[in-house]
């Protein structure tokens, strides 16, 4: 991908997906049991995949897949935050137009769609890091970008509206799951489609969320008392 490639996937603050390398980390054994109804073992359940890809577009798999902390924070600073909040383990995704999965160059006017799932320890953490993150686009990366009215996912969230340095407009939807941290983002793409593959995502979340509270309930035994 050229530098307009590199630049756009690395627009979140939360993740650069350029040091991404395909695989599948697992969290150290030192790091702590969440405290929340997300494990790592839950993003392949949550996280899109090429089948999600929307018409048009292509899943590139060179800047896509699971992270560790080490390739995920952008500089020493953000690690340590991260390690405060708890981080577990991240999942990026990139989708491009399909003629230009495996390079090309983008023009502004292209299409792209990129997605962030971060587990954390506990729900604090998630939300200490995505408002951090939310922070860093309003004041470094889209300084003009605007708040548009939240998508009502999670237990928090937002949409923020910009533009990126070469004028092509960014949607962003970001939310907070328990301790799960799920970020969507939509250049040049549509907004109402962006939301939509941001639902999908949520929805997926949901359901691993209440799977995990239904295996946590206790039994309730049917055993009738003898007589």
């Amino acid at each position: 991908m050229n530098a307009r490639g590199v630049r756009a996937t690395a627009i979140a603050a939360l993740v650069l997906l350029a040091a991404c390398t395909g695989s599948s980390p697992s969290p150290s054994s030192g790091s702590p049991e969440p405290n929340g109804p997300f494990r790592t073992t839950d993003m392949a359940a949550i996280e899109l995949t090429p089948k999600d890809a929307p018409p048009g577009l292509g899943y590139v798999a060179a800047y896509s897949g699971d992270q560790d902390i080490v390739s995920f924070a952008r500089d020493a600073t953000e690690e340590q935050h991260l390690v405060d909040d708890g981080f577990l383990a991240a999942n990026g995704v990139v989708f491009v137009p399909a003629d230009r999965v495996n390079g090309g160059k983008l023009t502004p006017r292209d299409p792209i769609i990129q997605a962030i799932l971060v587990v954390f320890s506990r729900g604090s953490g998630a939300s200490s890091t995505l408002r951090r993150y939310l922070d860093d686009l309003r004041t470094r990366q889209l300084p003009d970008t605007a708040d548009g009215a939240a998508p009502g996912l999670g237990d928090e969230s937002y949409r923020l509206e910009g533009t990126n340095a070469d004028g092509s407009g960014i949607t962003v939807f970001a939310w907070r799951r328990a301790n799960l941290v799920l970020v969507l983002l939509g250049t040049s793409f549509p907004p109402p489609r962006t939301l939509r593959l941001a639902e999908r995502m949520d929805d997926r979340a949901a359901t691993a969320e209440g799977a995990a509270a239904a295996s946590a309930a206790p039994s309730v035994s049917s055993t009738a008392p003898a007589s």
